[in-house]
């Protein structure tokens, strides 16, 4: 790490529109939704949570990614390709049984090594209805990168 990397505060180099309190709990929460609360509760309240949850947070750690990979990219820059790529892969695997059955054997993939099994996607075009906390993520990056 040279001079300049050590002048730059922490918060900066640390992604805050993720790394915060309320990206981190929705993160927290998507996991216990999934693995628990569908499991035990199937049905309506506990699918439209994982959505809500995942279009608030997955733009965020898109952005998070963006930054250690481009650091001089702007938190602006980055949470906008997080949203666009957010909103591209939540339309496919709701609008899309292909995508669906592709995401479902990605993330197993994934979760095999770790001894885990999540609930399954379910194409519904109803769950579109989570799109607009794509908007609270904006607003929340905007005021994180204060």
């Amino acid at each position: 790490m040279g001079p300049r990397a050590a002048s730059v505060p922490a918060d900066r180099l640390d992604a805050p529109e993720f790394f915060g309190v309320l990206p981190l709990t929705a993160v927290a929460l998507f996991a216990l939704n999934n693995f628990v609360f569908k499991r035990a509760w199937p049905g309506l309240v506990t699918g439209k949570l994982s959505d809500l949850l995942v279009c608030f947070f997955l733009p965020l750690f898109v952005s998070a990614l963006l930054q250690r990979l481009s650091p001089r990219l702007g938190v602006a820059a980055r949470v906008a390709a997080g949203i666009a790529i957010t909103a591209a892969i939540f339309v496919a695997v709701k609008t899309s049984p292909a995508a669906s059955h592709v995401l479902d054997r990605d993330v197993a993939l994934l979760l095999q090594p770790l001894g885990l099994r999540t609930a399954p996607n379910c194409v519904d075009v109803t769950d579109l209805c989570a799109l607009p906390m794509l908007a609270l993520a904006w607003l929340h990056a905007r005021k994180a990168a204060r």
